[in-house]
């Protein structure tokens, strides 16, 4: 790849950060236009794209002059990774640039559930001062934690917690060593086992198809009836249906939200109101030092595509034998 082969640049968000400078002034940074996002990325060599597009072949289709697609942030189920190989086009994320805001935010909806923090706010909001009318909240300190995953993201929550709150961590993924789950305090076990175990139980695994609504009414049922349920991953892991079901029936306690399935939910949905529900719109990498994390991580794999460097976290290595770098 040569620089001079980069001339325009697609944003399919607003950045948020200063990482854009990175590029030479002599590159056009072409903006989304909402009534067309696609039709308006047309001239773009590179892409830096967020979650709401569906990048398929139709999409792909659009894009004759694309060489790159950058994901800013880790998930990737909003890409056909088999239609970028056939394109031709290196699919990047940047999994490590939301890890911290993300497992802070899964401990602050942990807390804010535990805590009772809405019902609190909302008789302080209605101009009531009754502290004991309030439902009993709950501690951290000792109890169990269950993880569905153990990455980047499950793997800092679980160090927060074992360390900062004293709790036992429990956590499921058949992808993690023993070693691994040693060095961070954790105790692998099989899913059935954690779950039931859980007086938290996060969710951090992959949208797939093998997860897709893996706490379903069941699962609900194996539950402790004062366990929370947090869900920050992906909204396809957690049917909404059996979710608001065990929260109406007293199956469990409570749950936190970050996502959604569909994502947004409708207007109407009661995952939005449920008085059970911490919930928040998909705002976990939000934070300052998140998202520059993020863009900075993705506009230097831009540039290092475009220098002849193989750029970090491909996720399509298929497409490795149509391109070829000078250096690595």
């Amino acid at each position: 790849m040569n620089p001079s082969e980069l001339t325009h640049i697609w944003s399919e968000a607003p950045q948020l950060s200063d990482a854009l400078t990175k590029f030479p002034q002599s590159i056009t940074r072409l903006i989304a236009d909402p009534a067309d996002p696609v039709g308006s990325a047309r001239p773009a060599q590179a892409i830096l794209a967020a979650a709401a597009i569906r990048y398929n072949d139709e999409v792909f289709d659009r894009l004759p002059n694309l060489r790159i697609l950058v994901r800013t942030g880790i998930g990737i189920d909003n890409v056909d990774i088999d239609a970028a190989t056939r394109h031709h086009v290196v699919f990047c994320n940047t999994p490590d640039g939301p890890t911290e805001s993300t497992a802070e935010h899964t401990v602050a909806l942990m807390l804010a559930v535990a805590k009772q923090a809405k019902p609190g706010m909302e008789q302080l909001a209605a101009g009531d001062f009754a502290p004991r009318g309030l439902p009993m909240g709950t501690e951290l300190m000792g109890k169990t934690l269950g993880l569905v995953g153990l990455g980047r993201i499950g793997g800092r929550v679980a160090h927060i917690c074992g360390r900062g709150f004293d709790m036992r961590v429990l956590a499921f993924d058949p992808y993690i060593t023993a070693e691994r789950a040693a060095e961070l305090g954790v105790e692998l076990a099989d899913l059935d086992t954690v779950i039931t175990s859980a007086d938290f139980l996060s969710m951090h695994a992959p949208s797939t198809p093998e997860t897709h609504h893996l706490m379903n009414a069941d699962r609900f049922a194996q539950m402790k009836t004062e366990a929370v349920l947090l869900n920050l991953a992906r909204g396809p892991l957690v049917d909404p249906e059996a979710l608001l079901e065990a929260l109406d029936n007293g199956q469990i306690l409570g749950a936190g939200l970050d996502v959604f399935d569909p994502e947004p939910p409708p207007v109407s949905s009661r995952l939005r109101t449920h008085p059970k529900i911490v919930a928040t719109p998909h705002s976990s990498t939000t934070t300052i030092e998140g998202r520059g994390r993020i863009e900075h991580m993705a506009v230097d794999a831009v540039l290092d595509f475009f220098n002849g460097r193989q750029p970090k976290d491909i996720c399509n290595p298929g497409v490795l034998e149509h391109v070829q770098f000078s250096s690595s």
